[in-house]
């Protein structure tokens, strides 16, 4: 008996954890995380995958700022276009989105997926977080002069959980800056046609162009002419479900003030709401602004609510989308991006508490667009099978002929990096061997075994360069340093040579005895004095 309770109790381990423990665990990591936990075991793998995951991780995802700059020329520069995503810090993403080429348009970006127009037959959707992307075929009836990426929006209906793309075709009359159109192209993902669906009364393509489409609460909402409303606008609301549309009107606001100009109103998505907005500058100065913002509060009354009243000061929105959470976007008019907390309901932006997000010069800010993004898991491997799906035909973007000299360049300053911080680190050595501190702080390169194929973005390339030069103009006062304590090296040295050299001599002497007293050589006859005196 005593040796039975002598025998040490086997502790109860569970042989695995439950899937649904799992996947609250699983649910809460970032995409970047969830792909590489794929390749851990089958089940984890398919629970990654499954849509019902994928839904419940993305309303788990919290939006933030896309800013895409596309192409255009600046400063006697051909600038392509780019993407610079934040993440929770707010921090500005340092490489290229691989999936936007360098002649890409941005049309819409909804659950982590992104709507891509470029000039070729084709528009692209594409998940940033995953680099998975499908080439669709454009919608026939269309005229390629007149073709805009503006025309184009894309949006998900979680009542059918169907992602659709919406083309609005213009009409017969095709002005630059007017326009209307009667007829909206629709294509379903996975489906194999675009169809057709005629709108009840011609509608405004200058609005379309001028403000944008938002997609919220599972219908595209856009700003439309209305002569009747104060604000000379209504919202139309198409529903992405039955693709059936109506009139919103828009809330009575009397915008006369004498102090300041007539509003520019644009309309954007704030808690997941259509809002819209309208910005008045004052006559006396045009700088100082106003903000008011309205919310959708209820569709089927169309009531509305107001959400904000700002005092912009000389700072302006960003457009489509300038409100994150409890922040809101602005940038100066020149090169800065800054954004503020939304402190109140009514409030005046306190320039002193402004955070700067991005110096995005010399690139010009009406070439700009800012959208809600989330790194989101969708796949689009369920609807490739299409008829409508097409391989690009056309050399790829950044392997034209007109990007060489971009592309060049920003591989050099990569390169130059990479030497900079090998030179770095050999000074660091010879400073250590020399016995002397130096101050050399360039940072390392990124890694390129990880992520060889990303490239510095324009944001970056710029940063890394101004940090190369300021660094190179740094390295006289170390080099100074290194080249003093070698030359006192090099004294020492020598010194030391000579002392060792006058021991070894001595020493060689006393080893070899006293040494003996020279005789006197007495003068030969031949060369006796006397025979030269006279």
């Amino acid at each position: 008996m005593e040796a039975m309770a002598m025998q040490p109790t086997k502790k109860k381990r569970v042989a695995r954890l439950p899937q649904d423990i799992i996947e609250l665990i699983l649910v809460r990591l970032p995409v970047s995380n969830l792909l590489r936990c794929r390749v851990v075991c089958k089940q984890w793998d398919g629970i990654i995958q499954d849509r019902q995951f994928t839904m419940a991780h993305l309303r788990r995802a919290r939006p933030r700022p896309l800013l895409f700059f596309q192409r255009g020329r600046a400063s006697g520069k051909s600038f392509p276009s780019e993407a610079v995503l934040f993440d929770e810090a707010w921090s500005p993403s340092t490489r290229d989105v691989p999936v936007i080429e360098p002649d890409d348009f941005l049309c819409a970006s909804c659950n982590g997926l992104v709507c891509l127009y470029s000039d070729k037959s084709t528009i692209k959707i594409a998940n940033l977080a995953t680099g998975e992307c499908m080439h669709l075929a454009k919608p026939v009836k269309l005229h390629s002069r007149v073709d805009h990426h503006l025309f184009y929006s894309f949006g998900f209906s979680p009542a059918t959980n169907e992602y659709k793309i919406m083309h609005f075709l213009p009409g017969e009359e095709r002005h630059h800056v007017g326009g209307s159109f009667s007829v909206i192209q629709v294509y379903t993902l996975g489906g194999e046609k675009w169809r057709d669906v005629r709108t009840e009364q011609a509608l405004s393509l200058f609005c379309v162009k001028q403000t944008g489409v938002v997609n919220a609460d599972g219908a595209m909402y856009w700003l439309t002419k209305d002569e009747e409303s104060s604000w000379r606008r209504a919202v139309v609301c198409f529903d992405l479900g039955d693709e059936r549309q109506k009139l919103i009107r828009l809330p009575k606001v009397d915008f006369a003030d004498p102090a300041f100009g007539n509003p520019l109103y644009r309309i954007t998505e704030i808690d997941s709401k259509v809002s819209v907005a309208a910005v008045q500058a004052r006559r006396d100065s045009g700088l100082a602004r106003r903000l008011h913002v309205w919310t959708l509060d209820n569709k089927v009354k169309q009531s509305w609510i107001q959400k904000h009243s700002i005092e912009l000061s000389a700072l302006e929105i960003l457009r489509p989308h300038f409100i994150y959470g409890d922040k809101i976007a602005m940038h100066s008019g020149n090169d800065d991006i800054y954004c503020h907390q939304l402190t109140s309901q009514k409030f005046t932006i306190d320039v002193t508490k402004l955070a700067k997000l991005l110096d995005f010069s010399p690139r010009w800010i009406g070439h700009m667009q800012s959208y809600m993004y989330v790194k989101s898991l969708v796949r689009l491997d369920a609807y490739k099978k299409a008829g409508i799906v097409r391989t690009p035909r056309r050399k790829e973007g950044w392997r034209l002929k007109k990007w060489e000299a971009w592309e060049h360049e920003r591989s050099e300053v990569e390169e130059l990096w990479r030497a900079g911080h090998g030179i770095q680190q050999r000074m660091h050595e010879l400073a250590r061997m020399m016995g002397v501190a130096i101050s050399l702080n360039l940072p390392a390169p990124p890694d390129q075994q990880d992520s060889p194929l990303r490239r510095l973005n324009w944001v970056e390339q710029r940063r890394v360069a101004n940090m190369l030069k300021s660094h190179l103009e740094g390295l006289d006062a170390p080099w100074a340093v290194i080249a003093q304590a070698a030359d006192a090296a090099c004294g020492e040295k020598k010194k030391m040579t000579l002392a060792a050299d006058h021991a070894k001599r001595k020493g060689e002497e006393s080893e070899a005895g006293p040494s003996r007293p020279k005789r006197k050589r007495k003068p030969s006859s031949r060369f006796d004095s006397s025979m030269w005196t006279t």
